[in-house]
């Protein structure tokens, strides 16, 4: 019995051990900075960046990510640094004669922490998760409603 259990048991740990990790967590750097325009109604969101310390590989690409119960894909701003822009429901205002629908980035019903974020990675086709635990906080940008005068 005690052999069935030990087999079980480096198994159980092989399996867990064997888990696909596309990029390793310290080859990114991940950020994000809350933003609040400085009009009414004129919006805020977060802004997540991704900088990678070298190129992926070609077989691999970055698809979108998962944030504070957000989902929003990726914009290469070049071969190492990235950015997901989301919108949130705050400094939102519609005037009663505007009857569009206020865009919001979607939502995803996974709980992670304040500083967890899940990247969706895309290797020959195939969709896989990671999750990374050390997202870094920029300080906010509260734009102005005007150019301030000297």
């Amino acid at each position: 019995m005690k052999h069935y259990i030990s087999i079980l048991f480096l198994i159980l740990v092989t399996s867990c051990s064997s888990q696909d990790v596309i990029i390793k967590e310290s080859a990114i750097e991940a950020s994000y900075q809350s933003w609040v325009a400085g009009i009414r109604g004129g919006g805020s969101g977060i802004n997540f960046y991704i900088d990678l310390k070298s190129e992926l590989p070609p077989n691999i690409e970055l698809k979108k990510v998962i944030f504070r119960g957000y989902e929003v894909t990726f914009e290469n701003q070049d071969e190492l640094h990235l950015i997901a822009r989301i919108k949130t429901e705050g400094n939102q205002q519609k005037s009663e004669e505007d009857d569009t629908q206020i865009y919001t980035s979607p939502k995803n019903a996974l709980i992670l922490a304040d500083k967890e974020a899940i990247l969706v990675f895309s290797k020959n086709g195939k969709e896989y998760q990671q999750k990374i635990t050390n997202v870094i906080e920029k300080p906010s940008l509260e734009y102005p409603s005007a150019k301030p005068k000297f």
